[in-house]
């Protein structure tokens, strides 16, 4: 019952924290991080996916009736605050990658694939819990921007509008979470059609090979170079893929489950450190290049687990996951303020973390969250 006790914490005393500590009233403006005495960030930069991520963690979470009353209304004020200071209009247009909220000032423009990926997944869900039109005109807009903005030859779409190198897998993984979700809320042919470019390119460049591993970092024409960092791999990610694939295949009625074992397995044997529990961050030739262990790869490896149990109905999986939400309970969660967490340990569980960053609240909800929602018929779901 570890998952759900998991779950119990995070809506009982982490998302009211984050909806208190995480929101800078004054500003109208969610904050990058707490500091490691949960007190509210005071510095005023914050990167617009990190804002993004926490609009869609109050929206979605108001939509299911979860969230804490003001949620929907902060979720709200939050993007208009964010769309009046970030984004950047013309024909190449979109979100700014970083804003300081107290002077209202833009610190970063570059356009980056990623930060309009998690404005375009706030949108989604913005638009799902209150069918504002607004919302649905500023999807419209941020998926042409992107599309003129990142256009790129050689397929997917640009890093940013500098074009900078190395390409990276992460950033079209989160476009491809966005697209999921409006095909999911609402079914249009044109999200669709964006669901599938981005899908294809799991099987087209990131996961090579018969058995993979994926692979993070790419050349401008999208080769696998050591200049590039071809060999860092990241465990977390794969896992992260198992469970969008899932969402795939149940949207499109496909059966990806050879990719999803693949992945997983790969993930585990490169990830896991001879007798621990626990994913590093980062490998290189199925060694720890990274002497550390964040908070998100676990969150990843347990929804995996969790996709892995509807995908195929296994009960070890089931335990396996209620196995990590425990674990991550213990290690992660305890001697913090409350609400709180460690976002990063060393390799033998020592805390590493100068913040509590709030980009893992996204990463704690999209595990709940799938708990919550999970009301769907079994004929419904994804056949063995």
């Amino acid at each position: 019952m570890s998952v759900q006790q998991l779950k119990r914490v995070f809506l009982e005393e982490i998302l009211p924290t984050w909806s208190k500590s995480g929101f800078d009233e004054p500003c109208g403006q969610f904050v990058e991080y707490l500091e490691l005495d949960g007190s509210p960030q005071k510095a005023g930069e914050v990167r617009t996916r990190t804002v993004a991520r926490q609009i869609y963690v109050h929206a979605h979470a108001a939509h299911l009736g979860v969230a804490p009353s003001a949620s929907l209304a902060m979720a709200e004020r939050a993007f208009a605050n964010l769309h009046r200071v970030a984004w950047v209009s013309g024909k190449r247009g979109g979100y700014a990658r970083s804003f300081n909220r107290h002077t209202e000032l833009i610190t970063d423009p570059v356009r980056d694939l990623y930060d309009n990926a998690c404005v375009l997944l706030a949108l989604s869900w913005l638009l799902t819990a209150t069918g504002k039109d607004v919302y649905r005109h500023q999807i419209d807009q941020t998926i042409l921007a992107i599309d003129r903005t990142l256009i790129d030859p050689f397929g997917g779409w640009a890093e940013d509008s500098d074009g900078t190198l190395p390409r990276r897998q992460n950033p079209h993984m989160h476009y491809l979470e966005a697209t999921l979700a409006l095909c999911e809320n609402n079914r249009t042919s044109g999200y669709a059609r964006s669901e599938h470019k981005a899908f294809a390119l799991l099987r087209s460049h990131f996961f090579v090979g018969p058995n993979g591993p994926l692979h993070e970092f790419f050349g401008p024409q999208w080769e696998l170079d050591d200049r590039y960092g071809s060999d860092r791999l990241e465990p977390g990610h794969m896992c992260e893929w198992v469970w969008l694939t899932t969402r795939h295949d149940r949207l499109a009625h496909s059966d990806n489950t050879k990719i999803c074992l693949d992945l997983f397995s790969t993930a585990l044997a490169v990830g896991r450190m001879q007798g621990s529990l626990f994913l590093v961050d980062t490998v290189s030739a199925s060694k720890a290049i990274s002497p550390s262990r964040r908070l998100w790869p676990q969150v990843e490896m347990l929804k995996a687990f969790m996709a892995l149990h509807e995908r195929l109905g296994i009960r070890g999986n089931c335990t396996d996951a209620d196995d990590v939400a425990s674990a991550i309970l213990a290690a992660y969660m305890t001697r913090v303020p409350h609400g709180c967490w460690h976002d990063r340990l060393d390799l033998n569980g020592a805390p590493m973390g100068s913040t509590i960053p709030a980009s893992s609240l996204y990463h704690l909800w999209t595990a709940v969250g799938d708990q919550v929602e999970d009301v769907r018929p079994v004929s419904s779901r994804i056949p063995a």
